[in-house]
């Protein structure tokens, strides 16, 4: 049984940029990534001044009956009645950029209380760890399988090394914005061959289409698959 990172060789490569304004397409980095929740949970404060609309004190809550329309602002933490501090956890992960930001709208004319066009954001896919602490895995066996044959689009392995410690699965489905100036360069990136293979793939998995070099790595695998 064959599988795609026995296909391409190497996978991930060193002597990627490390300059902000040279960060592209399949780069590795490592960030602080956000675990999102099923469950909606709000930082609210204890106690609110109501001359001074300041707050403190603040405690996770979840299923209040006035989320997203509170009956104050605060004035310190600033925040609208319409908006809520979200309680996230998150983790210092290795990510493959996906975007780097726009460096065209900082042409753009701003406008006196308008939309900030330019926030310095970079889409990323984060990459999580297949084994535990104790070495085991975190997925059968079955479905890496599965992954490394390229069934499932929302998924790509990669292969520890370089600055992967374990075995990863980047998430498609997971896709998150983080300020550049949060990425952390690793020095290392995908190689050419994978590289054109996950642009294949992140187009097919976000737009549907123009993924033909990921359809045909698929097809190759199910053809050896398949009963002769």
């Amino acid at each position: 049984m064959t599988f795609i990172d026995e296909l391409i060789t190497p996978f991930i490569v060193k002597g990627a940029p490390t300059d902000q304004k040279a960060f592209a397409f399949g780069q590795i980095f490592k960030a602080p990534v956000y675990y999102p929740h099923q469950r909606l949970e709000l930082w609210r404060p204890d106690i609110v001044d109501q001359r001074l609309h300041t707050a403190r004190n603040f405690n996770i809550t979840a299923g209040v009956p006035d989320e997203f329309k509170r009956p104050l602002p605060y004035s310190f933490p600033p925040l609208e009645t319409n908006e809520e501090f979200i309680a996230l956890r998150a983790k210092i992960r290795p990510v493959v950029l996906i975007q780097p930001p726009d460096a065209a709208l900082a042409e753009v004319p701003k406008v006196s209380m308008g939309i900030k066009l330019e926030r310095h954001l970079c889409v990323v896919a984060p990459a999580f760890g297949l084994e535990n602490a104790e070495g085991y895995s975190k997925v059968p066996d079955e479905f890496l399988q599965r992954v490394r044959r390229l069934e499932y689009p929302q998924f790509c392995f990669l292969a520890k090394g370089g600055p992967l410690t374990k075995d990863s699965l980047v998430r498609l489905d997971e896709l998150q914005s983080i300020a550049i100036n949060h990425l952390q360069p690793t020095g290392f990136a995908l190689s050419a061959e994978a590289l054109s293979l996950f642009r294949s793939q992140v187009s097919l998995f976000t737009g549907g289409s123009d993924g033909s070099e990921f359809a045909g790595y698929r097809d190759l695998f199910s053809e050896e698959s398949s009963p002769s």
